[in-house]
């Protein structure tokens, strides 16, 4: 059967249709203003950005290839060239030589403020001949703390200019030749003025910067040492993106408070990378300016939108409301109902009164066709009552029995008697709830018996039965769907089969497991038996034409109802083709409070299933 398709609420089609109609364009036409306000101002903030990274890296790098350039100014005037070729041959003492070199240096380095510092270095020695400094750097500490980092640099073979980095200082090292045979006579260090290089840098940007020269490692950090902790992570994230060889490449990263951007620009003689950090609230103001007044136009739309509401509860929700309570009413049997209240408008209380007419009518028809409907189903029951009469069918039965045993044929009597017990007990005259698990085994027992003589030696039947179990209340009818079942699908489907009943409990539950032998099921199949249990007809397979085992889902769904969910039925398949049934019910010893009468019963029940049994 289709499955019936659930319709949603008018209430929530209105509001859609409120949302869509009103909320919708509101809303599109503020995302798309936004949208096209913040791409504008993000993109002209993103290229000023760009061309200020542009032009910082630009200017600091002219000014330090100028001071390149005046170191190698030297070796074009061959001034020191010349001092040094003049030593080689005599006519200079190393005094006169190094007295030239100091003279030049001292004019060309130490009076010129983009210089701090200058050391020279004789061709084959350690330490510097010539040294001094502006910010008052001795020649111990230069020695001790700059040299090894520029070691490398002074003792190879190159006369290029290198720019190296050490603690946040910039230096330049160039190796000197001569100018025709290119023989090396001396190292000039200078140390650049890092105020003079970035002299064209806001103060306020230059606190939010770092430079690179070459490497990641190499890098001059102006930003202000309580910031650093704020900023460290972003920088770590752009420094991994710095690869001292990009020329014009911009990058970028952000975090909730800052956004910073990197600009990676490659010259003759070194490279340089830029890292500038830009917090949010500052870079994206105006932006931020427009999001308020965004955020304010829908703070005022916000008691629109509520009246829109509380009209529609009002003048449409709670009048319909009032009429499907008043129908839940008549739906659960309340004939003649009326809608109570008034109704806020004219619509809805023509609606009323129709519906009170209605219901007024409805009630007179249904006393009616009710009073009609029981005399027609006692006819009925009485026509039924005359055809087959328990009473009738059990003392033919036991016609058929007497004359069995007349006849000396014990077999066909016994196969009477435990038809009568089946019937008997099927048809519950009584209409009983409960009956004592020996009844229920009584049944089973005339059960077996008749399938036995079916089935012959095929079927093997072992029983193995608590015997303090024997009064414990149960619902009747719960055993023999299941051993049914296991003979049908269990027993029919093998040469031969058995069937093992066994009954017992543990502190908390009683246990009433049937065994059976039969073929192999397939995961669709189990997982048939499990949507059978559970009452899921959407996981059943359409048109099997395969029995559905109706009666094992009715023993399922009456333990649930009498006990809770977490009993019930339970079947599934072991190793060796063995299929097992369980019930489990709650275990609750009573047997103090059986009752002499009960005892009685439930021992006349125990000496017909051993009658049964012989």
């Amino acid at each position: 059967m289709e499955k019936k398709r659930r319709l949603s609420s008018l209430k929530k089609k209105i509001i859609v249709f409120v949302i869509l109609c009103w909320g919708v364009p509101i809303a599109v036409f503020f995302a798309y203003t936004t949208s096209s306000y913040r791409k504008g101002i993000i993109e002209k903030t993103e290229g000023l950005m760009e061309d200020q990274l542009e032009n910082m890296a630009s200017f600091a790098s002219i000014r330090i290839e100028d001071a390149i350039t005046l170191c190698q100014r030297p070796s074009y005037e061959k001034t020191w060239e010349n001092a040094w070729k003049k030593y080689l041959r005599g006519d200079y003492s190393r005094n006169d030589y190094l007295q030239d070199v100091y003279t030049s240096l001292r004019g060309k380095f130490y009076l010129d403020e983009r210089f701090n510092m200058y050391a020279y270095y004789c061709y084959g020695t350690e330490d510097p001949e010539s040294f001094s400094s502006r910010t008052g750097i001795s020649l111990k500490s230069y020695v001790d703390e700059i040299q090894p980092y520029l070691k490398d640099v002074i003792d190879s073979d190159s006369a290029y200019a290198c720019v190296r980095v050490v603690d946040g200082r910039i230096f330049i090292v160039r190796n000197l030749y001569t100018t025709m045979d290119y023989t090396r006579y001396g190292t000039l260090v200078v140390e650049l003025n890092r105020s003079k290089v970035f002299q064209d840098v806001d103060t306020g940007l230059l606190n939010d910067m770092v430079v690179c020269f070459g490497s990641r490692d190499a890098r001059v950090d102006f930003v202000k040492n309580e910031e650093k902790s704020d900023k460290e992570q972003l920088l770590e994230q752009l420094l991994q993106k710095y690869d001292g060889v990009s020329n014009h490449t911009f990058s970028k990263a952000e975090d909730a408070t800052y956004r910073a951007y990197l600009y990676q620009e490659r010259r003759d003689d070194f490279h340089i990378g830029i890292v500038l950090f830009a917090r949010k609230s500052e870079l994206y103001s105006g932006l931020y300016q427009f999001y308020t007044i965004v955020a304010l136009m829908f703070l005022l739309l916000i008691p629109l939108f509520g009246y829109v509401v509380y009209f529609i509860r009002r003048n449409i929700q709670h009048p319909i409301d009032r009429m499907l309570r008043a129908s839940g009413r008549m739906e659960a049997g309340e004939m003649g109902i009326t809608v109570e209240g008034d109704m806020p408008n004219q619509e809805f209380m023509q609606m009323k009164e129709s519906f009170d007419s209605m219901s007024a009518q409805v009630k007179y028809l249904f006393d009616s066709m009710y009073s009609e409907k029981l005399a027609r189903k006692d006819a009925q029951i009485q026509a039924l009552q005359a055809q087959i009469n328990p009473h009738f069918l059990n003392n033919t039965l036991e016609m058929m029995n007497w004359q069995a045993r007349m006849s000396g044929d014990t077999v066909v009597s016994k196969m009477i008697e435990s038809l009568g017990t089946v019937l008997d007990y099927r048809m519950n005259r009584a209409n009983v709830k409960e009956i004592h698990l020996a009844e229920e085994l009584q049944c089973i027992d005339a059960y077996f018996y008749i399938m036995s003589m079916r089935f012959g030696q095929r079927l093997s039947i072992e029983r193995k039965i608590d015997d303090d179990l024997l009064y414990l209340m149960v619902p009747p009818l719960i055993l023999q769907p299941i051993v049914e079942n296991a003979i049908v699908h269990g027993v029919e489907t093998v040469k031969n089969g058995v069937i093992r009943l066994h009954v017992y409990h543990d502190d908390e539950n009683v246990y009433l497991k049937v065994r059976n032998t039969g073929k192999k099921m397939t995961e669709e199949e189990l997982e048939r038996i499990h949507a059978i249990l559970e009452g899921d007809e959407s996981r059943l397979p359409k048109n099997t034409g395969r029995h559905t085992s109706i009666g094992i889902q009715n023993v399922n769904r009456r333990i649930r109802l009498v006990y809770g969910d977490e009993y019930g039925l339970s079947i599934e398949q072991e190793e060796a083709c063995i299929t097992v049934s369980t019930i489990t019910i709650p275990y609750v010893d009573h047997e103090d409070e059986i009752s002499l009468k009960e005892r009685s019963e439930a021992q006349n029940e125990l000496k017909n299933i051993a009658r049964l049994n012989k």
